[in-house]
Formats: C-alpha cells, sequence, structure tokens
C-alpha cells in the first residue's frame, strides 16, 4: 500500500517537473542529443558465461571459491 502511494506521488511529482520549458542546449524533443538512431546488436555482442569460463577456471580453485563468490556478490549489489 505504501509503495503504492509513494510511486503515485512520484509520478504526479514527474508529471510536474516536465513543463513545457525546453532548456537552452536542448533539441527541443526531449530525447538526448544523438538517440535517434537505434543501435542494432548482434548475439554475438551480448557476453554469455561461456566468454567466462577459460578466465574463471584459471583464477577460481577449491581453495579460494568462496572469496571469489563474496566479492562477485559484493560487485552485483554495488550496481543495484
Amino acid at each position: 500500500m505504501k509503495r503504492v502511494v509513494l510511486m503515485t506521488l512520484a509520478a504526479g511529482l514527474f508529471a510536474i517537473g516536465c513543463g513545457d520549458e525546453t532548456p537552452s542546449g536542448s533539441s527541443g524533443s526531449g530525447a538526448p542529443a544523438g538517440s535517434g538512431t537505434a543501435v542494432a546488436l548482434a548475439d554475438s555482442d551480448l557476453p554469455v558465461s561461456a566468454d567466462f569460463e577459460e578466465e574463471a577456471e584459471k583464477g577460481i580453485s577449491n581453495s579460494n571459491y568462496k572469496s571469489e563468490l563474496d566479492a562477485l556478490e559484493k560487485e552485483v549489489d554495488a550496481t543495484r
């Protein structure tokens, strides 16, 4: 319930902040400059676990896997 109220309030404040005024240096479209062209990505551009297997086999062993896992979890949590 609290989340719904907070999200509604945030949406309302966002709508109020989005006026008709165009800041100087803006393209006027509301989109960042240069965002008009979509970038096509191929499947080969996306990293997958197989791309990291060789590095993991060299750097992770039975004696250090717990510390490596902790480091990865911290890295993931830092990006949230």
